[in-house]
């Protein structure tokens, strides 16, 4: 599906290239917090949707890493409507897991950086 052009800021005039900067302009103009949806789950856990979908968008061109987030969203969708325990238990192995994938960027970029700066 194509989407019309984003319209630029009637204020300022910035264009805009997705939703989600027209969105984090238009909250920045009227000093309101973030704008991130949640989805509220049973047993009072949110998903949420806002950061997930900003996500999604962000790793388009990243088939794999989209599959995972789906994959999870969709266990986490599960685990919340069938056990809190399970719940738990899932959450704690995903938050560990996206951790240890920024730990390994951070160590990667830092190497990067550091053959450059030695050589």
């Amino acid at each position: 599906m194509k989407y019309k052009k984003i319209p630029p800021c009637k204020t300022c005039g910035q264009h805009f290239d997705n939703i989600f900067d027209a969105t984090d302009h238009l909250v920045d103009d009227l000093d309101e917090p973030p704008f991130d949806p949640k989805l509220i789950l049973p047993g009072g856990y949110q998903l949420l949707i806002g950061s997930l979908l900003r996500t999604i968008y962000d790793n388009a061109d990243t088939p794999d890493y989209v599959k995972e987030i789906t994959q999870g969203t969709f266990a986490t969708l599960y685990a919340a409507e069938t056990s809190p325990k399970k719940m738990k238990m899932f959450i704690e192995d995903l938050i560990i897991d996206e951790h240890m994938r920024g730990i390994d960027y951070e160590i990667e970029d830092f190497l990067k950086n550091y053959k450059k700066d030695g050589e």
